[in-house]
């Protein structure tokens, strides 16, 4: 089975202030955890986007991703719509700059996403006429594990006019579908795409992931 056309975008203008390093730049089994996941999702999308909130924060994505890009699917890196907005307005330039219809959205600091588990989800987006399909977590849908529509991108804009700036809220009114957490846990048994980078305490499993920590915060971390 073909897997469905679309784009992708790596939600990356975070200043990491709780995990006090820059996140783009932690590296996971001698790869950034940036690199990781723009490898994994410019597997799975025909074009790849990476999210920036400042210009200062290209040099950050070349020293990133290095000097030496492997993968077919070019990297273009495209700066905030609105700077300094958090990951809502990162959302907005994604949807504003995707080729395709399908628009593949994920934080920086996931480094175990299943690429198996991204598919599941877009083969969901490609069969559902929702705005939105995110993951299912322990606290509801992750929004920065989704795919949107770009068709979203009026509501979403909306949101952020009307001064939305929590992607939770934004995906709410995009009346967003879920992938059931019992159906993706079948390539993941783990639940390791869920983990992510947020605090110091994060970066001592990088290197030996285990099961994803309880205390997650349900509020996505690129911006933070």
């Amino acid at each position: 089975m073909s897997r469905p056309v679309a784009s992708g975008a790596v939600i990356a203008g975070g200043t990491s202030r709780r995990l006090g390093t820059d996140k783009r730049l932690v590296s996971v089994q001698g790869r950034t955890l940036l690199a990781r996941t723009v490898s994994t999702l410019g597997a799975l999308v025909d074009d790849l986007h990476v999210v920036i909130a400042s210009d200062a924060d290209r040099a950050v994505v070349d020293a990133a991703l290095g000097p030496a890009n492997t993968l077919s699917t070019s990297v273009m890196v495209q700066l905030d719509l609105r700077p300094g907005e958090g990951p809502a307005a990162g959302l907005e330039t994604a949807l504003t700059v995707a080729r395709h219809e399908l628009v593949l959205v994920v934080a920086t600091d996931h480094p175990w996403l299943s690429p198996a588990v991204l598919g599941l989800l877009l083969e969901h987006a490609e069969s559902s006429p929702a705005m939105a399909v995110a993951l299912e977590g322990p606290r509801g849908p992750e929004p920065l594990l989704a795919v949107y529509r770009r068709d979203a991108l009026e509501a979403v804009r909306a949101g952020l006019d009307a001064g939305t700036r929590r992607l939770q809220d934004i995906l709410s009114t995009l009346r967003a579908t879920t992938v059931a957490s019992e159906e993706w846990s079948a390539f993941d048994p783990t639940g390791l795409t869920l983990e992510d980078v947020d605090r110091p305490v994060d970066l001592s499993r990088l290197d030996a992931p285990a099961a994803p920590h309880p205390g997650r915060s349900d509020e996505p971390s690129a911006g933070t």
